[in-house]
C-alpha cells in the first residue's frame, strides 16, 4: 500500500511545485520520489502485504507486484533523466507532462498488484487516461492531435470490450476475486459465458499491448505522438500492460481452455510476421521503431501464453532490457530528427558516428540488443522467451521467432550502417552532459545485465 501512496503523492507534489512557481525542483522531486518507491519496494520484499484485507483486499503487494514496481520505477528514472532537456526548465508544460506521467505510472503499479478484476479495470483506466492527453500534448502538431484522438477512441473501445468480458466472468463465477475465479475454472468445465468473457478480456489486453490483429493503431499513434511520449508508451506502458496480463493468466486463467491458448499462439505468430515484414518497408525511423515495439510485444506475449510454467522474473528481465534499449533509441532519434528539421529517415542518421560518437555507440548497442545479438542482454531476453515457448511444445512459433529475428536484424543493421556512412560537411550534434552521461550508463547496462542475468536464479517471484 505504501507504494501506491508514494507514487500518488508524488504526482500531487509535482503539481504543488508548479503552483509554488518552483519548477526548477520538478526533476529532483520526481527522481527522489521514484527512488523512494524503489527503496520501499525492496524493504517490503517478501511481506505479501494485502491492504485493507478486512474490506476485501483487492490489492496484493507480493514479490511479483514489487518486482514490477521496481522495473517501472527504474525505467521511469531513466526516462525522466534522458528526456529532461526536451522541455524548458521553467515551463509549466514540463510539470504537466511529469505529473501526467507519474499518475500513469500509478496505474501501472495497480495493474501489477491487483487481486480483483475491479482493480484491474481501475488500473487500466488510471494508466490510459493520462496517455490520451500526453499523446496529444504537442498541440500545434496536427499529427499529435490525431494520435491523441485515435488513442482515446480506440482505447475507450478496448476498455469497454475488457469491461464486458469482466462482467461475463462475474456472471459465470459470481466473483471478481482472482482466486475465486481460478477455483471456478480449475474444474475444467467452461460455460459459454465464461469462455466468451476470457476471449473478450484477451482482446482488450491485446489492444493495450498492441499485438496483431489489434495493432493497427500503434504505428500511427507512436509516430504522431511527441517522440519522448512515444518512448514512454513503448516501454513503461507496455511493461505495465504485460504485468497486468501475466498476473491474470497466471492465476485466474491458469487453467484456460485450449482454444484460448490457440488464439494467443496465432496472435504471437501474426504479430511477429506482420510487424517485422512491415518494418523492412519503412522509410521513417520512428515508424520502424514502432513496428519493432510490436515485434517485441509478440515475444512478451509468449511469456503470458506460458504463464503457468514461465517464471515471472524472465518477463521482468525482458521488459527491463527492452525498455532500456528502446528508450535509448527513441531518445537518440529525437535528438537527430530535431537537428535535421524533423527528418527521421535513415538518411538523417548518416555520419552520426562523427557527429556524435556517444550517440552513435549507444544507438548501435541498443539496436543490436533489440536484435538479440550477444553479449547484450537482449539476446538473453529472447532466449528466455524462446525456451519457455519451446518447453510448451510450440515448435512452429519458435521457428517463426528465429526467422523473424533474422528479418529484424536486417532492418536494424541498415540503420546502423547509415550511422557509419561518411557524409560531407556534417556539423556536430551537441547534447547536454546529463544526456551524454545517460547514454553511456544505459549502454553499459545492456552489457552488464547480460553477465548479471545469472542472478535471476536467486530472485524469488
Amino acid at each position: 500500500m505504501k507504494e501506491i501512496l508514494i507514487i500518488s503523492l508524488l504526482g500531487i507534489a509535482i503539481l504543488a511545485v508548479d503552483l509554488l512557481k518552483m519548477r526548477k525542483l520538478v526533476l529532483p522531486v520526481t527522481i527522489t520520489g521514484l527512488l523512494a518507491l524503489i527503496v520501499t519496494s525492496v524493504m517490503d520484499w517478501g511481506l505479501n502485504e494485502i491492504p485493507f484485507a478486512q474490506y476485501g483486499g483487492m490489492l496484493l503487494f507480493d514479490n511479483y507486484a514489487l518486482g514490477f514496481t521496481i522495473v517501472f520505477a527504474v525505467l521511469a528514472i531513466f526516462w525522466f533523466l534522458i528526456t529532461s532537456d526536451q522541455y524548458e526548465i521553467t515551463s509549466s508544460k514540463k510539470t504537466d507532462i511529469y505529473a501526467l506521467s507519474v499518475f500513469s505510472i500509478c496505474g501501472a503499479v495497480v495493474m501489477a498488484s491487483y487481486s480483483s478484476l475491479v482493480m484491474l479495470f481501475l488500473g487500466v483506466e488510471i494508466l490510459s487516461i493520462p496517455l490520451y492527453v500526453l499523446a496529444a500534448s504537442d498541440r500545434k502538431n496536427i499529427l499529435s492531435n490525431e494520435a491523441g484522438f485515435k488513442y482515446f477512441f480506440l482505447g475507450s473501445l478496448a476498455s469497454a470490450v475488457m469491461l464486458f468480458g469482466i462482467a461475463m466472468i462475474y456472471g459465470a463465477t459470481g466473483s471478481f476475486d482472482l482466486q475465486t475465479i481460478s477455483a471456478a475454472m480449475s474444474t475444467g468445465s467452461y460455460s459459454g459465458l465464461m469462455l466468451t468473457g476470457c476471449v473478450l478480456i484477451l482482446v482488450g489486453f491485446a489492444f493495450k499491448v498492441s499485438v496483431a490483429p489489434f495493432h493497427l493503431w500503434a504505428p500511427d499513434v507512436y509516430q504522431g505522438s511527441p517522440t519522448t511520449i512515444t518512448a514512454f508508451m513503448a516501454t513503461i506502458v507496455k511493461a505495465a500492460a504485460f504485468a497486468g496480463m501475466y498476473r491474470l493468466f497466471s492465476t485466474s486463467f491458469s487453467n484456460m481452455p485450449e482454444v484460448v491458448t490457440t488464439i494467443m499462439a496465432v496472435m504471437i505468430g501474426l504479430t511477429l510476421i506482420l510487424s517485422n515484414i512491415t518494418a523492412v518497408t519503412q522509410t521513417s525511423s520512428k515508424r520502424l521503431l514502432a513496428y519493432s515495439s510490436l515485434s517485441h510485444a509478440g515475444y512478451m506475449l509468449g511469456f503470458v501464453m506460458m504463464a503457468g510454467n514461465a517464471p515471472a522474473k524472465y518477463l521482468m528481465f525482458y521488459t527491463l532490457t527492452y525498455g532500456i534499449a528502446s528508450m535509448t533509441s527513441f531518445s537518440i532519434l529525437q535528438h537527430v530528427s530535431s537537428i535535421q528539421g524533423g527528418d527521421d529517415s535513415r538518411e538523417a542518421f548518416k555520419g552520426l558516428v562523427k557527429r556524435n560518437p556517444v550517440m552513435a555507440g549507444a544507438m548501435t548497442v541498443s539496436l543490436l540488443s533489440m536484435a538479440g545479438i550477444p553479449p547484450l542482454s537482449g539476446f538473453l531476453a529472447k532466449y528466455y522467451a524462446i525456451t519457455q515457448i519451446l518447453s510448451g511444445g510450440h515448435i512452429a512459433l519458435v521457428i517463426i521467432m528465429i526467422l523473424t529475428s533474422a528479418v529484424a536484424a536486417y532492418y536494424y543493421l541498415r540503420l546502423i550502417a547509415a550511422m557509419f556512412t561518411p557524409i560531407e560537411n556534417a556539423g556536430r550534434i551537441v547534447t547536454g552532459s546529463l544526456q551524454r552521461g545517460m547514454y553511456i550508463v544505459l549502454t553499459l547496462l545492456l552489457l552488464v545485465t547480460f553477465f548479471a542475468a545469472s542472478l535471476l536464479e536467486l530472485i524469488e517471484v
